[in-house]
């Protein structure tokens, strides 16, 4: 198009003597001009555009004098100043392209990190609570059998419910958002006490301690869930590795208009499990993700006193702090 404008307008130039504008034609060739500093490849962007940029700008060689034309006779470089101008807005339309593509990037891969999250939490979840349960059917079968059969009577159900867990997640990935959005949600102190009462047992008592300043009801979605996985990790952490522990404690308490949640055990030695017990990390880095984007903190280590301790500390007011 580029060449047969110029073609043309060095014909008219020579041989046409009363010449009026190509208006249509020029509206064309910045249309495509901008188009081309949109969408094209940048090196035939940059290859393309300038055949484009010179043919808008010669057109003015086909229009009679500019200071005869109404509405532009005070305007100087006219024929110049429109393919630049139609160039500077294909460059912002390319920009605005490119970010909100990284937008939708950067939220598929916030999806998938949140799905990734859920995924080993309720695994490791459920299969550290099955684990745990056979090992110690295993070596009390013989000696109180009734005790033994109850385990593994636990260690069905949970299997169960792990499987539900994961079939809800999957019913809510395949349904449309609208139906995801309206599926029921289990208030999370409800949650939290679910999975303190699934995880209390005779050799491992756990105990919840919610302060009266906690008000879960408040809470964003996002803090809420944070809250759960903090504990449900924690639980999961303990059974893993501090197979020495006779007690673990839950604590919620606001300080400082900041949530704070510390999971501590009493158990002995280091921190570890048997073998089979392959330490991924995930769990952890998921949970200091979730952490980190809502401003808090989390620590992991061992108490001066003995035992270990999970603890992280979350602004109630995160929403109005940017994410860091």
């Amino acid at each position: 198009m580029a060449a047969c404008s110029l073609l043309t307008t060095s014909l008219v130039q020579d041989a046409v003597l009363q010449r009026t504008p190509g208006w249509a034609e020029l509206c064309g060739l910045l249309a495509l001009l901008c188009l081309t500093c949109r969408s094209a490849r940048p090196s035939l962007a940059m290859v393309c555009s300038v055949p484009l940029f010179v043919a808008a700008m010669r057109t003015q060689e086909r229009a009679p004098v500019v200071s005869d034309l109404p509405v532009f006779r005070d305007i100087d470089g006219l024929f110049v100043l429109l393919p630049m101008a139609f160039v500077l807005l294909g460059g912002y339309l390319r920009g605005e392209d490119g970010r909100r593509r990284a937008a939708a990037r950067d939220v598929r891969r916030a999806g998938r990190l949140d799905l990734a999250r859920d995924l080993h939490d309720h695994v490791a979840h459920y299969v550290t609570a099955i684990v745990v349960q056979a090992q110690a059917g295993e070596h009390i079968v013989e000696k109180d059998p009734a005790t033994a059969r109850r385990l593994f009577s636990n260690i069905e159900q949970t299997g169960q419910d792990g499987l539900v867990a994961m079939q809800r997640m999957v019913r809510l990935l395949r349904t449309s958002e609208t139906a995801t959005a309206q599926a029921a949600v289990t208030p999370v102190m409800t949650s939290i006490k679910e999975l303190v009462r699934r995880a209390d047992s005779a050799g491992q008592r756990v105990s919840l301690e919610i302060a009266e300043e906690v008000k879960a009801d408040d809470w964003p979605p996002q803090l809420a869930k944070t809250a759960k996985r903090l504990v449900q990790e924690g639980l999961t952490n303990v059974r893993k590795h501090a197979r020495t522990a006779s007690a673990v404690q839950v604590r919620m308490e606001v300080a400082a208009g900041r949530l704070v949640i510390h999971v501590r055990d009493n158990g002995t030695g280091q921190h570890h499990g048997r073998s089979w017990f392959l330490p991924s990390g995930f769990g952890m880095i998921g949970l200091r993700e979730r952490v980190d984007e809502l401003g808090g903190e989390l620590s992991s280590g061992p108490m001066p006193e003995g035992g270990w301790e999970l603890s992280a500390s979350i602004p109630l007011k995160w929403a109005d702090r940017k994410p860091r």
